[in-house]
């Protein structure tokens, strides 16, 4: 947890969580190629993962705002004992909560089928069928979402960071060696082997920690009961966040593009939110153990390095995929001779925008989280809710199937403006060399497009791989030799 040089573990953890990611997106690319984008037990299987995920994102996002801050104090503290009981206890209490909502989820199945699928859907039984099939992932999401917490209190990051892998690489071998004889059932349960494999990794690890699970529910234990305090409005702030998605997906599963929609999603999370989890993953162990330790100076020098990592590395990043959206897809999507590119490209490109907003929040949520504040966010969330849904509803007229994303953009920025706000008058962690950063790197990613624009429409290629890398690999370059000569903090830091 006292890493001397941070920002040299974010990268690490970056790189190790891209390539976990990367074998997970080659297995979505790889069965979207071979069941077809618009194939409706396709769209069935995409909208019922969602389900899962989206309840994980709940018990996660409670986690993250409750079980990292608190027993990252008590750490600090040097209180070990009441460390194992607190984590002890939210097991338990995890447990009985995901038995309630995956037999609920089980039996409401049929009900959420008919809701979402509306009169036009013709796999209404599938969707069933599929969201009874993956509904008992929620209990390897939330295991892996506490042991990832556990590690990563204690300074572990890398492991953490590599739980996509296995999943992944069972999507490709499933797809490769089973994918024409079980077509997308065998697909159903290919996954939920995958995500079985998340928290049994980091099992070795765990116990090399010296922890020991026991039961245990104290529900009038202190920390339990500021857990509960804590945990209402972090429950409030994620099921804002979720909601968008769900109702954006429901409304991309009617018009016929929710595998679309998920596949252009998945592609900005895999080379943008892993850098967020990255150096969330780094800072809110320590941001909770200095706030503890009432160490305000180093607390708000973390935090602004934290902000100043994300910026650096975001903002290119969104920028890439937004310059190269239709060449991406079209390798990505075209490797069969089908696929909608023009569709998913400009989905991509408009959540790819949309994310370097919502990266900045993320980052202020755990700011929030770890002063033991989860009130904040959850104001924020419900406002990005509110203008998420009004958004969408006015533009879908107009703008159909691109709503969505366009509806998360300007409600990513209208919310995170006023979080930073508010976490500004808090903390006061932008200062002059914090804006002189963000001014160094947003003069890198223009010359980078430059460079990008410059081998696009100079030196035409026919190869799709190539139309891809090449400019790709130019902007890389560029990128960096720019932050080099410029003296970016995040390039000079992590020389060191």
């Amino acid at each position: 947890m006292n890493d001397p040089n941070p920002n040299r573990s974010v990268s690490d953890v970056a790189v190790i969580s891209l390539g976990g990611r990367f074998l997970a997106f080659i297995g979505r690319t790889l069965y979207i190629g071979r069941f077809g984008a618009v194939n409706p037990l396709l769209n069935a299987f995409t909208y019922a993962l969602h389900i899962p995920q989206m309840l994980f994102s709940i018990v996660a996002a409670a986690l993250n705002s409750v079980m990292i801050p608190l027993y990252s104090g008590l750490l600090a503290e040097e209180k070990h004992e009441e460390a194992n009981r607190f984590i002890n206890n939210i097991i338990n209490i995890v447990i009985g909560l995901l038995i309630i909502f995956v037999f609920t989820g089980i039996l409401a199945a049929p009900l959420v089928s008919r809701i979402v699928g509306g009169a036009d859907f013709t796999e209404t039984a599938y969707l069933t069928f599929s969201l009874r099939v993956l509904m008992p992932a929620m209990f390897f999401f939330s295991f892996g979402a506490i042991f990832t917490g556990l590690l990563q209190s204690h300074g572990s990051f890398r492991l953490p960071a590599l739980v996509s892998a296995p999943g992944g690489a069972i999507l490709i071998l499933y797809v490769i060696l089973f994918g024409d004889r079980f077509g997308v059932t065998g697909l159903l349960f290919a996954t939920l082997l995958g995500v079985a494999m998340q928290p049994l990794i980091m099992i070795p690890a765990i116990r090399k920690l010296g922890y020991r699970y026991s039961f245990s529910i104290d529900l009038k234990n202190e920390n339990i009961r500021a857990a509960g305090r804590l945990c209402i409005p972090a429950l409030i702030s994620v099921v804002s966040y979720q909601a968008h998605f769900i109702f954006a997906n429901s409304m991309a599963l009617r018009m016929g593009y929710a595998a679309v929609m998920d596949y252009a999603q998945q592609m900005v999370q895999v080379f943008i939110i892993i850098i967020v989890l990255a150096v969330a993953a780094v800072y809110l162990p320590r941001l909770s153990a200095l706030w503890a330790k009432k160490n305000r100076t180093e607390y708000n020098e973390n935090l602004k390095n934290a902000f100043s990592y994300i910026i650096f590395l975001v903002l290119p990043a969104a920028c890439g995929l937004v310059l190269l959206r239709y060449e991406i897809m079209d390798f990505l999507l075209n490797w069969r001779g089908e696929g909608d590119t023009r569709t998913a490209g400009i989905l991509m490109g408009l959540y790819a925008v949309g994310i370097v907003s919502m990266a900045l929040k993320e980052i202020a949520d755990r700011a929030f989280y770890s002063m033991k504040d989860a009130k904040t966010p959850a104001v924020f969330g419900i406002v990005i809710m509110a203008c998420n849904i009004a958004v969408t509803i006015a533009l879908i007229p107009r703008l159909g199937v691109y709503a969505m994303p366009t509806a998360y953009a300007v409600a990513a920025a209208i919310g995170t403006s006023g979080l930073l706000v508010r976490l500004q008058i808090k903390v006061r962690f932008i200062d002059r060399s914090l804006v002189w950063e963000t001014a160094k790197a947003a003069v890198a990613v223009a010359v980078m497009a430059v460079g990008v624009y410059a081998v696009k429409y100079f030196v035409p290629v026919a190869n799709r791989l190539l139309a891809v890398a090449l400019p790709a690999l130019m902007g890389v370059a560029v990128y960096f030799v720019m932050a080099r000569l410029l003296r970016c903090k995040a390039i000079t830091e992590r020389m060191k």
